[in-house]
């Protein structure tokens, strides 16, 4: 039997039953019964078309047309987004030009999804008056400024037709996750939704993880070669003798990034589990992708997640004294076991293995820091050809920026750091603004900002880590457009207008246990 069609089996066997488990729980109160099935549904035929239609276009065709089914159908388009974004990975193909333009667009998957499910949104959001108009939120003008200033820069020193597939790029894969994230999440109700969604896609996604860890497979790398597309991603990574799991993602750190940030909205929706039980099976189930990864810039990641939620919880004594008995309890239990020491070995800062990768990573700072001072003001979209970076050269033939802040500062200077810095830290401080003054309060209002908050906060430690790659950059800037979302409705709630959050939780739905 061909490879693809046992990982297709293999993942409908690890992601069904799992499905089958969140359906109740995610029911209750997050998501409408109806979209869950819809949603449900459409994930398992574009897995269906991913793994068996052995062409690429075939499965965009597919992808395209089952998504402007489900949108019709489903009342909340962008939780349908969120539970799709992990469905497949970021294959791309080019569309072939004309004459002496040698290619259209790069198509890939998250392209589609923006194309044919957010950018219909966008539109209908842009024509509503209820829709904040643009600069309304702070981080807007850091938003645009930032993608004028590269697309500036990158102006002299391309083609026109370059310069305008960048902005087509920029605005599929940065402005349309930003303005719906910022614009479409205006009720407690749809952040539920869309938070939900999102939890939902990554416990599936660890499962699979998980999987390819315990077995050593990893169910989808061979899937570049089936659909006669590119993918940058997909090879076996080894760490202390276990494979690192990647799943639809591609890469192991990605793939912990992608749960990191879904442990943040976990926390986000303490209350809209219906038991804690399953609210900490979730919770496990995360953290175990999380450790599958074999990564450490997810487990840092995901320690000042769960740092910023004990610090900022109205009962941190109480928490932080529970976490440092479980530690005395379950440290010397773990040290004693064949594992401790690997564990040991593995840590960030203090393990043995694989040092190789974080003496990289300090030796890419110190040789970066000198190119960027070279033109430290608006630096140089042709930073690669600079002799300094070329000690920095790997085996594979590349030099892997694999920190994305020395990436913009390397191709934008401090102004465009300090541009994209804008479009986070702002809202971020604004909502920890906010959390203190409500820190007493129990209700989901709070449990919402401070599981964003942490969230933000893990993946902008997390981007100084790895490429803004993938998936990596439609995460956070859909994280920064659900912050500012938060962050500007709570103005209006404490402004007494139309809108507020800090209302009792919404009734079950009727079908959802």
């Amino acid at each position: 039997m061909p490879e693809n069609f046992r990982a297709l089996i293999a993942v409908l066997v690890l992601s069904l039953p799992t499905w089958r488990w969140l359906r109740p729980r995610l029911t209750a109160v997050a998501i409408d019964p109806s979209d869950y099935r819809v949603r449900a549904g459409l994930w398992v035929a574009v897995t269906l078309a991913l793994f068996l239609s052995h062409n690429f276009w075939l499965f965009v065709l597919v992808l395209a047309l089952g998504v402007l089914w489900a949108s019709a159908k489903d009342s909340h388009p962008l939780g349908l987004y969120c539970f799709l974004l992990f469905a497949a990975p970021a294959f791309h193909r080019t569309i072939p030009g004309v004459g002496s333009i040698a290619f259209i667009l790069s198509v890939d998957y998250l392209r589609v999804l923006s194309a044919f499910l957010l950018l219909p949104l966008a539109l209908r959001l842009a024509r509503s008056h209820h829709t904040p108009g643009i600069f309304r939120l702070p981080s807007d003008k850091f938003v645009v400024a930032y993608l004028v200033l590269n697309v500036v820069l990158q102006a002299p020193v391309t083609s026109v037709t370059d310069s305008l597939r960048a902005i087509v790029g920029y605005l599929l894969d940065v402005v349309l996750p930003y303005f719906v994230f910022s614009r479409g999440l205006d009720s407690i109700e749809k952040f539920r939704d869309a938070l939900g969604s999102f939890v939902a896609a990554a416990v599936v996604l660890s499962v699979i993880g998980v999987f390819e860890t315990g077995k050593g497979w990893l169910l989808y790398s061979m899937l570049g070669d089936v659909l006669n597309a590119t993918w940058g991603f997909g090879s076996y990574m080894m760490r202390e003798g276990a494979l690192r799991a990647s799943a639809s993602v591609g890469h192991s750190i990605v793939f912990g990034y992608v749960l990191v940030a879904a442990l943040g909205m976990l926390f986000a929706l303490r209350s809209s589990f219906p038991t804690r039980r399953s609210w900490l099976i979730a919770l496990c189930v995360i953290g175990a992708g999380i450790v599958a990864s074999g990564s450490r810039g997810p487990w840092v990641g995901a320690a000042v997640v769960l740092a910023v939620v004990a610090l900022m919880s109205p009962d941190v004594t109480a928490r932080l004294g529970k976490l440092a008995v479980l530690s005395v309890v379950l440290v010397p239990v773990i040290m004693l076991t064949p594992i401790g020491g690997r564990i040991i070995s593995v840590l960030p800062f203090i393990g043995s293995a694989d040092g190789g990768s974080v003496t990289y990573r300090q030796q890419l700072f110190t040789v970066s820091w000198r190119v960027i001072m070279m033109n430290p003001l608006l630096g140089s979209p042709h930073y690669m050809l600079n002799p300094e970076l070329e000690q920095m050269r790997q085996g594979e033939g590349i030099i892997d920026i694999v920190n994305s802040y020395i990436g913009i500062a390397l191709y934008s200077g401090f102004l465009g750091l300090a541009l994209f810095a804008g479009a986070f830290l702002p809202t971020l401080a604004r909502l920890f603004g906010h959390l203190r003054l409500i820190r007493s309060s129990d209700s989901e209002a709070f449990a919402l900002g401070l599981g964003l908050a942490a969230a933000l906060t893990g993946v902008l430690v997390m981007i100084a880590t790895l490429s803004s790659v993938d998936v990596v950059p439609v995460v956070y800037w859909s994280l920064a457009g659900a912050c500012a979302a938060y962050v500007y409705r709570e103005s209006l709630a404490n402004a007494s207008t139309e809108f507020a959050f800090a209302r009792p939780p919404m009734a079950p739905h009727a079908n959802g246990r």
